[in-house]
């Protein structure tokens, strides 16, 4: 070794001393370090004294890099922290803190709490006053009570808790109490919110339980409504299903005449399942003469019927609510359904997308206005309000579930006019806007009455599964006998009837039916 240079450690080898190892200096892990040379200026790290202080030590307090170290912290520190403020089982500050406090969660948890408190509030504020049907106000002096009594309860209650300990001897970390103050304030953002769902759950259920509150509040609104409503949940304790041993108070069991799948293969192949049920019906106690038969159908039955109801019931003469503003093909909608998801028919080709029918003028539409007289500039706005609520009511006359409702075949059936304002669709989005089919007499839906003058043949499919039906409940009555079927089964011949599309989140709305002639005859219902 040169004068320049010197040993970092120096290991005597006495003679005679135990040592198995090879008498080499890269066996024994030993190494020669150099000193750092004063002409580099390369500082020494193996001198704890010419380290580097951590940052913000010696900074003034009142300069912002003082503060920087309180702020170095990851997210899964403020996580965890935030998770221990929840479930405080040991010394927060030892075991979570390590005695190494922060100023960023107790900042951010306050300032959301701030937040949460004031949009939950506001948010139930105008979803009360919608409800009331009020004006709502936002009363932004709540975000400063809410900033006020927040951050005061997040620094200033810790210093004074602080100085108080130190006034009688303690030697308290301040910032170790601010983070416990700061910490805690974690689980009021969960409570704000579900603090104002309640009370918004609470002004929705006054609400709904106040019938003169809603315009349409029938039975059947105020039902649908119920079993509808998030805010309270909906109340199934009343709800009756058709089976064996529930609810014995609600339904009483009959027994059917037939068996229906020996009536008609259209509901399915008999098996044992069914043949212990075959003949199972019920009846509602509260309302007599309705009579419920539990799914009777098969799963390849219920895809044979749903396969009928796309391909074959949309086809003319049957209408549907698309028919008013659409040019429908003669076969219906399912086949270029097909011909789309196949990829076997291209954008560019005509048929495509299903063309709108020409939105016809007033003059062409006379029944559907109340005047033949075209509007002049002397028209005042009153006359137009008039005249649109005469419109309306000559459109849609009284609903069929109110006791004055009889269906009137003479009046006016005039067909609706076509929308200018339907959009052009494909088939696959258009086919999911279909909602209904007439079959047999056509309904005209306005005036809730039958076109008498417009009989087609009900589809055999649907004729062999409602005679079947109206066959096996003859002669079938309560065991109090205050009512029986008398209608005999060799007399039904089904004339009308409607299908009904739904979508997911779609729900069947309940009804009452005085549209028909006949009120002797069954009316059948397959759901």
């Amino acid at each position: 070794m040169s004068n320049k240079n010197q040993y970092n450690v120096l290991v005597d080898m006495e003679d005679g001393a135990a040592y198995t190892q090879p008498t080499t200096i890269e066996s024994d892990g030993l190494e020669f370090q150099a000193p750092p040379s004063a002409s580099t200026g390369v500082p020494n790290f193996y001198n704890a004294e010419q380290q580097s202080t951590p940052g913000g030590l010696g900074k003034p307090i009142w300069s912002v890099d003082y503060y920087t170290r309180f702020f170095d912290v990851d997210t899964s520190q403020v996580v965890e922290r935030c998770l221990k403020s929840l479930y405080p089982v040991g010394d927060f500050a030892e075991d979570t803190l390590n005695h190494q406090p922060d100023l960023y969660g107790p900042f951010w948890i306050a300032t959301t709490v701030v937040f949460a408190v004031f949009v939950c509030s506001s948010l139930a504020g105008s979803l009360a006053a919608y409800i009331a049907g009020v004006e709502h106000l936002y009363d932004f002096r709540q975000l400063s009570y809410a900033v006020f009594v927040v951050y005061t309860y997040s620094f200033v209650c810790p210093i004074l808790v602080w100085a108080s300990t130190k006034y009688f001897g303690c030697q308290p970390s301040l910032l170790e109490i601010v983070d416990y103050y700061g910490y805690g304030l974690t689980v009021w953002i969960p409570v704000s919110v579900t603090r104002k769902r309640e009370k918004l759950a609470k002004q929705m259920a006054e609400k709904k339980l106040d019938r003169s509150s809603y315009v349409n509040q029938t039975p059947f609104r105020f039902a649908e409504r119920n079993f509808k409503s998030r805010y309270p949940p909906p109340d199934f304790s009343q709800v009756i299903y058709p089976t064996i041993d529930c609810c014995p108070n609600g339904l009483e069991p009959v027994q059917l005449v037939h068996d229906l799948r020996s009536l008609t293969p259209l509901f399915g192949v008999i098996d044992e399942v069914w043949e212990q049920r075959s003949r199972q019906a019920f009846i509602l106690k509260e309302l007599p003469g309705l009579i419920i038969i539990p799914n009777p159908f098969t799963p390849e039955a219920q895809r044979h019927l749903i396969q009928q109801c796309l391909s074959e019931y949309p086809k003319a003469p049957n209408t549907s609510n698309l028919h008013t503003h659409y040019d429908i093909p003669p076969t219906g909608l399912w086949p270029l359904y097909e011909r789309e998801q196949t990829g076997t028919i291209p954008m560019n080709d005509p048929s495509y997308y299903i063309q709108r029918k020409r939105h016809t003028n007033k003059k062409q539409n006379d029944s559907y206005s109340d005047s033949d007289d075209d509007d002049d500039d002397n028209n005042t706005e009153d006359k137009g309000e008039s005249k649109k609520v005469e419109k309306r009511t000559l459109a849609i006359p009284l609903k069929a579930c109110d006791d004055n409702f009889k269906p009137n075949m003479d009046v006016p059936k005039p067909d609706p006019p076509a929308a200018d304002t339907v959009p052009l669709l494909p088939t696959s989005d258009l086919i999911r806007r279909l909602r209904w089919i007439t079959l047999g007499y056509h309904y005209h839906w306005p005036t809730k009455t039958y076109h008498l003058d417009r009989r087609y043949p009900v589809p055999d499919t649907v004729n062999s599964l409602v005679t079947s039906v109206v066959q096996a409940i003859e002669g079938i009555g309560d065991q109090a006998k205050t009512w029986k079927n008398t209608y005999r089964g060799d007399d039904y011949h089904p004339e009308a009837g409607v299908v009904n599309y739904y979508q997911y989140k779609d729900a069947l709305m309940g009804h009452v039916d005085r549209s028909e002639l006949n009120t002797e005859a069954p009316l059948i219902s397959i759901r």
